[in-house]
């Protein structure tokens, strides 16, 4: 009742935000009701291996979502190096003429670009920042963002008081309802960037946590997919997000088909219809579970972190089970089959091994026999197709058909534009270009002339003035009665008066010397003295660093056993720099900040912005540590805004070679960590469960305070790694070389 109350009082609109992969699923979405969609062009996203879409798809698009009251934001969430910010700036030039106005951003660099010289768009920030305190929101709130996506992980109690905290600074707050979940944290895993030189941070994740390991002293035989998560499912909790004051609801799948899109959006949409009308809402919707799904959870937003949570394959649960493979030969690319089925030719096929390995996708072409087919493989194998492997297929929908049909005939409406066109010889050319809704009136450059050989008339206009390509304006009608007879213009005057009306009509003007962006007019990193920081586990142990380009740093822990006595232990050790974790959730962050007030306000370290922000408030100086994953010149420049920040170490993700050299100011340290771990992934999960002896099924307060295991985990390559619990530490997995 108290929700049903909350929304008749506020009349609280709740954003639907889609995800669309291809032209085909930006259209599902709005089909399906949509408030926002969320898309990517070819490069700079965090999702290079959906389709994406070209600029001028994007701007047919955004006249597809406008006339259908739908928003498209336009997805910039990786990070960038110095050498590509001409290519971004041009690609925002682009998109704005395309009419896009809300870009979602993990790059401080890009922010930082955005606030300062391009203010013409909105900004979100990303779920690759990363965000679940109140002091990283406070810290984004300096970058002028106006919408926050929160991490995956929080709980429905640690996501109310960030709304709260939010909204008192005019920012929405996002949380992803639907979808896959990665295992770590967003925007702190390095693990595929390791494995394979694809960094998640740079869009190109080729998903190693869904993949088998075997742990060294498992009682278990053979690998394991001890790091698979289920999807994520809050479609029963949608009552409880609105009562904690979440903004946009976020559909995860920018790599999923158009019936996916269209199933899950449509099923959100009157689930929050029903919500905001005061109905009672459904706990369950039959379209989630006939598309692609790892069966779901909602543990997080519960707050029951659960051994549950987990599966034991990565293979889409919607899928029908077909047979099993006898034989393949792929010099006449023909599969055979254990036993005759009724699958028919053109069939999209999925191959899994006997543990449910993903092999490859592919299509049965030509049925040779009973158990027979010709079989075309899409994109590459990721194993083996041999004798015993499962065969897999969706089940034909005449619905998919169905929806294929409205998408396939959603097309923009043209909008009618009439031309009225008057002057004489000697008098600028007049046009006035009138819409339903506005009309603007322009003049030539140069002066209509006495015409020798071709005078200007009503074909000419027509020709010229009805080339208006992919613009929503369609020619209705050239009125030229106010047009002295044998006037001359050049035809690129006309061409220029048209382009100029569209851009004005349609908001997209703009002078190419707004996108020009200054460099960052600093030293480069080369000519600094690198400064070293030794990490320690002991504060008693600690050395004195040996001069003032060295530091000995503690690292606090996830969770505080006792602050007074760790701020007493600090405090008596002069030489020791705080260095803050990374992740610092509810009265984790709070009980940092204690900790902080607490120091002799000595220079700190933190891998957390919510920490930074804190510091810099406290006027107590700052070193931005790896995980903020720091690798433009612009990002330092963004940070140099920032009271109190007087170095940072570089994301330790990428090479020199990779990200060029930075600009930094001279007075900013560059660090360099002697001996610190690796991390490749953090995670609020027990892995330590899924591979050694513990029998709890749910992790509690215990759990993060005094677990001290690990174990050895190795991939079907032969790598290993090490997963580590550290006591107030949350889970990690680090690369190990020995």
């Amino acid at each position: 009742m108290a929700i049903v109350n909350m929304v008749r009082q506020t009349n609280k609109k709740i954003e639907l935000l889609a995800p669309g992969g291809d032209t085909d699923c930006v259209k599902a979405a709005i089909i399906a009701g949509a408030d926002a969609v969320y898309c990517g062009t070819a490069s700079f996203n965090a999702r290079q291996r959906a389709a994406n879409l070209s600029i001028k798809e994007l701007g047919q698009l955004v006249r597809i979502a406008q006339q259908k009251n739908c928003r498209l934001y336009l997805t910039l969430n990786t990070l960038l190096f110095d050498h590509e910010i001409p290519q971004i700036i041009k690609l925002l030039e682009q998109i704005y003429r395309a009419g896009i106005r809300v870009v979602i951003v993990q790059d401080f660099g890009l922010l930082h670009i955005i606030k300062t010289w391009l203010p013409q768009f909105e900004a979100h920030a990303s779920t690759q920042l990363t965000t679940h305190n109140e002091g990283q929101i406070s810290f984004l709130s300096r970058f002028s963002v106006t919408q926050i996506n929160l991490s995956r992980e929080l709980s429905v109690s640690e996501i109310k008081p960030l709304c709260s905290i939010a909204h008192h600074k005019g920012i929405k707050t996002e949380v992803f309802v639907h979808g896959a979940f990665c295992i770590s944290f967003s925007g702190q895993c390095y693990m595929s960037s390791d494995l394979c030189g694809k960094s998640g941070n740079r869009g190109e994740c080729v998903q190693p946590c869904r993949r088998q390991y075997t742990p060294q002293h498992s009682k278990k035989s053979g690998p394991e997919a001890i790091f698979n998560l289920r999807d994520n499912c809050l479609f029963s909790k949608a009552d409880a997000l609105l009562e904690a004051g979440v903004d946009s609801l976020k559909i995860e799948g920018r790599i999923k088909k158009f019936l996916y899109v269209y199933n899950v959006t449509s099923a959100w949409r009157e689930q929050i219809d029903a919500l905001e009308a005061s109905k009672d809402i459904s706990r369950d919707d039959k379209r989630l579970r006939a598309v692609f799904n790892r069966k779901f959870t909602s543990g997080y937003l519960d707050g029951s972190i659960e051994s549950d949570m987990f599966i034991d394959t990565s293979r889409d649960q919607s899928l029908k089970y077909v047979a099993k493979v006898s034989g393949y030969w792929a010099d006449k690319k023909i599969l055979s089959l254990e036993s005759g089925t009724a699958i028919s030719p053109n069939s999209e096929i999925l191959i899994y091994t006997p543990d449910f390995t993903f092999v490859c996708k592919g299509v049965l072409t030509e049925k040779i026999s009973a158990t027979e087919y010709q079989f075309t493989i899409e994109h590459k194998l990721k194993g083996k197709i041999s004798k015993g492997c499962q065969i897999f297929a969706h089940e034909f929908s005449e619905e998919e058909d169905r929806i294929k049909s409205i998408v396939d005939s959603l097309e923009p409406a043209k909008v009618p534009l009439r031309v009225t066109v008057s002057g004489t010889p000697g008098e600028k050319l007049k046009a006035k270009f009138s819409s339903p809704r506005e009309s603007l009136s322009l003049f030539s450059q140069l002066p209509l002339s006495e015409a020798s050989q071709r005078p200007l008339d009503r074909e000419t206009l027509v020709s010229q003035f009805s080339r208006l390509g992919t613009s929503k304006f369609l020619l209705d009608r050239i009125d030229t009665a106010g047009l002295s007879q044998n006037c001359f213009i050049p035809l690129k005057e006309l061409n220029r008066i048209r382009c100029e009306a569209v851009d004005k009509l349609t908001g997209n003007a703009i002078d190419a010397s707004e996108f020009e962006i200054p460099d960052i007019n600093q030293p480069n990193s080369s000519q600094k003295r690198i400064k070293k920081a030794l990490f320690v586990e002991d504060i008693a142990d600690a050395p004195s660093p040996h001069n003032n380009n060295h530091a000995t740093a503690f690292v606090i822990p996830n969770r505080i056993a006792d602050i007074s006595k760790l701020a007493d232990s600090l405090n008596r050790n002069s030489a020791i720099t705080p260095f803050f974790s990374s992740i610092l959730i509810g009265q984790d962050f709070t009980d940092a900040v204690t900790l902080l007030q607490k120091l002799d306000g000595r220079r700190i370290m933190t891998d957390n912005s919510g920490i930074a922000d804190a510091a810099s408030q406290m006027g107590v100086q700052w070193v931005a540590g790896p995980a903020f994953n720091i690798v433009n010149s612009y990002a330092v420049a963004a940070l140099t805004q920032i009271e109190g920040f007087c170095g940072l170490f570089l994301s330790s993700e990428f090479s020199k070679k990779e990200r060029g050299e930075l600009r930094i100011p001279a007075h900013i340290d560059l660090w360099q960590a002697v001996n610190f771990r690796k991390t490749l992934m953090t995670t609020r999960q027990c892995l330590i469960r899924n591979i050694s002896g513990c029998k709890k099924s749910r992790c509690d307060d215990n759990c993060l305070l005094r677990c001290d295991r690990s174990e050895v985990v190795s991939n079907s390559q032969g790598k290993k790694f090490l997963v580590a619990k550290r006591k107030g530490f949350y889970t990690v997995v680090e690369r190990k070389y020995h």
